[in-house]
């Protein structure tokens, strides 16, 4: 009877202890913290960062801080994107098991790992993070900083949450491509603008290049979901537009990236090489075009664009390491 009891108690306990570690799983997975390229933007402030700047009192202390910030950013942000595409059905349309090879697990409120109102209590819990951690990098620096950068961070902060809940940028025609693209920007630019403490025209280029990727990749892979995110009326681009639209689209934002590509590798402070560091990069966009626009392979086209944004980053971050 005790040797029952105790087995039962066991079992019990490893259950609670799989229940738990499930749980905490699903809120990693809630949070993409998992998804290294939303980092990329500060990992390249850092990069454009002279010793100067590094120097400064609480520098490490400050981008620590603004790190976290943007992570807790990310959290909030996709919470609150989960819990109104999970209210609104998008997501069950959208992200169904064995669909386009995706994995539901990374919805774990369409698995049931979690309660929307989890969810809900951990969107404002990352929330109040992001304020927090992210305003204590400028404390840190004793506010000794361009009032740009706090402007930046707090209309980062307001818009990227803004996405799906509040005003709802991702629901009116443009707001979803433009939000991302310049949220993206402005990740780059104000923990850069804090440290630096001015304006660089490379860093500018940087973060109007990782915009536009993060776009570009988006674009394609809405496609995908435009008849779900047209029924619970998600605006995207590729929902609004018509064909010849949506490809003159994808054929501009090329041609922007190769001018601001260009512009990059014409500053005099960048290294001469940098157009080879880039070239991996823009010869993914132009097989991300070639199978999007040319071939309507809209899957091949946003795998294009993925591998293309992490190859563009390195392809900045390289030569950045140099610019004197």
């Amino acid at each position: 009877m005790n040797t029952e009891t105790t087995s039962s108690r066991t079992g019990r306990g490893d259950r609670a202890e799989r229940s738990g570690w499930e749980t905490t799983r699903a809120f990693v997975r809630l949070s993409k913290a998992t998804v290294y390229q939303h980092f990329f933007p500060w990992a390249l402030a850092l990069a454009l960062l002279d010793t100067a700047a590094l120097g400064r009192s609480g520098a490490a202390v400050a981008l620590a801080l603004f790190l976290v910030a943007s992570a807790a950013i990310v959290a909030c942000t996709s919470a609150v994107d989960d819990v109104i595409g999970f209210r609104n059905g998008s997501d069950s349309m959208n992200y169904q098991e064995g669909d386009l090879g995706r994995d539901i697990r990374r919805k774990p409120l369409l698995s049931g790992a979690i309660t929307e109102r989890q969810a809900q209590i951990f969107a404002a819990v990352t929330g109040a993070a992001a304020l927090v951690t992210g305003l204590g990098g400028f404390a840190v620096l004793g506010w000794d900083v361009p009032a740009e950068s706090v402007v930046i961070f707090l209309v980062v902060t307001a818009c990227s949450v803004q996405y799906s809940g509040g005003f709802r940028f991702s629901f009116r025609t443009g707001g979803s491509e433009s939000m991302l693209g310049l949220v993206t920007a402005g990740g780059l630019i104000f923990p850069y603008l804090a440290l630096a403490q001015r304006w660089s025209t490379a860093a500018v280029l940087e973060a109007l290049l990782m915009g536009l990727w993060l776009v570009m990749v988006i674009s394609y892979s809405n496609v995908n979901d435009k008849d779900g995110d047209a029924a619970v009326g998600r605006r995207t681009l590729a929902v609004v537009s018509g064909p010849k639209v949506f490809k003159s689209a994808m054929v501009t934002f090329f041609i922007v990236d190769v001018g601001l590509l260009a512009a990059f590798v014409a500053l005099p402070s960048v290294p001469w090489w940098a157009a080879l560091t880039l070239l991996p990069a823009a010869g993914l966009h132009i097989a991300q075009l070639w199978f999007g626009v040319g071939q309507e392979n809209w899957l091949k086209a946003r795998l294009c664009g993925f591998i293309g944004y992490d190859l563009g980053f390195l392809g900045l971050l390289v030569p950045t390491l140099f610019i004197g």
